[in-house]
């Protein structure tokens, strides 16, 4: 699967992570390490909805994950338009590399936040009327315990 061929490389780069004695050269592996754990994850999480395992969340606390993701979107642009500003003062190429390295992660953080909120969750968000339809409606006893009599022939 490739999740564990990510979360594999992640550990091998672990191993690299001392940098040879240079902290620039150790930041760059730690990095790069870092996206490919999150790889890891994004390909198990891909694996688990092909699996159907649900994703459902009761809806106030889609309402809670709603508000720490909408305040994550605001963050998120935030730090695309300081790396770009950055990427158009600074003169280094080496520099302007490594910020548009972060430029172009975050543009794919910002979409991948709302695409979350609005495709993966918001279709599985359970209600609280959806969890009284499952006990009081949908289950055969209608939430009382099964009556031990009903079947038993009486002779």
């Amino acid at each position: 699967m490739l999740s564990d061929l990510e979360e594999k490389y992640a550990v091998e780069l672990g191993k690299e992570y001392r940098g040879y004695g240079n902290e620039i050269v150790r930041r760059l592996i730690e990095s790069i390490m870092v996206d490919s754990r999150k790889h890891a994850g994004l390909y198990m999480t891909a694996a688990h909805i092909a699996e159907g395992k649900s994703l459902s969340i009761m809806d106030l606390k889609f309402e809670e994950l709603e508000k720490s993701l909408r305040l994550h979107i605001e963050k998120e642009q935030e730090m695309i338009d300081a790396a770009k500003a950055l990427m158009e003062e600074v003169k280094d190429v080496r520099i302007r590399k490594i910020l548009a390295w972060i430029y172009e992660d975050e543009l794919l953080h910002h979409p991948m936040m709302t695409v979350l909120l609005d495709v993966v969750l918001k279709r599985e968000t359970i209600t609280e009327q959806d969890v009284w339809d499952m006990v009081f409606r949908d289950l055969p006893t209608h939430g009382h315990a099964p009556d031990p009599y009903v079947g038993i022939l009486y002779g």
